[in-house]
């Protein structure tokens, strides 16, 4: 990681842009998928169910229907299938590329070509942002901010307290990282604050990329947050507790 790139991410954490007191009495959780391959949800989707969790997923519009780097991604179908589980469909921008590489009218041209690519497909506005590759610079953070009603990054940590809604924390249920004391110690913090825990990955298969995960765990994630007497809900539901105490 060079030096400019340490010192954007040092700048872009520390700058407030849409901060928020939380309101939970409560713990809450998201589970959330990123581009998304189909696996998230023909395989994660019935884990989900059995948890009786219900995630956001983010997608981009240019993997629409398309197979890339031996991963099927979602198409028409699983949009609506999964909307119609209770589930969230969030935005990832439509060409997944990195918003600090884009001007600002490039930025704002992808989400309105991403919206206008998945809208017709869905019943429900997407409110809800992530950033491709979790990268994020002050302008992307100010301009997605702005956009969105919050924007997911991949910082660790739980969102309590001041919570900036333009740079969401979240932490990683990834097969390269896999960690279980970290998944432990997230929900054991959500718990406590109480605060919104929000997990990020990709695939769900037991051959998963580095960036998803297996089954088992996802599994174990779900299990751990129900021992901890703790909701798992789409973004827009868990920010509507955390923001504005409904729900």
């Amino acid at each position: 990681m060079g030096l400019m790139h340490r010192a954007n991410n040092f700048l872009t954490r520390r700058l407030p842009v849409k901060l928020a007191r939380c309101q939970l009495t409560r713990p809450v959780a998201s589970i959330t998928f990123d581009d998304f391959p189909k696996s998230a949800w023909t395989v994660g989707g019935p884990i989900l169910a059995r948890h009786n969790a219900r995630a956001t997923y983010y997608a981009a519009g240019r993997f629409c229907g398309i197979a890339e780097d031996g991963l099927d991604y979602y198409d028409a179908a699983d949009l609506q299938a999964l909307a119609a589980a209770g589930h969230e469909v969030g935005a990832h921008s439509f060409a997944h590329q990195m918003a600090p590489t884009l001007s600002s009218p490039a930025l704002a041209a992808d989400a309105e070509r991403n919206a206008a690519v998945l809208a017709p497909l869905l019943d429900q506005r997407m409110s809800n942002y992530a950033y491709p590759y979790g990268e994020v610079s002050p302008r992307a953070k100010a301009a997605m901010g702005a956009r969105f009603a919050t924007a997911r990054g991949i910082r660790p940590g739980v969102n309590a307290g001041k919570i900036d809604l333009a740079q969401l924390r979240a932490m990683p249920l990834e097969h390269r990282r896999w960690v279980p004391a970290e998944i432990d110690g997230a929900v054991a913090r959500a718990a406590a604050e109480p605060g919104w825990v929000i997990f990020f990955t990709h695939d769900v298969s037991e051959s998963p990329s580095p960036f998803g995960c297996t089954p088992a765990m996802l599994e174990y994630t779900l299990e751990r947050l129900s021992s901890a007497g703790i909701d798992t809900i789409p973004v827009r539901q868990a920010m509507a507790r955390a923001v504005f105490g409904e729900g």
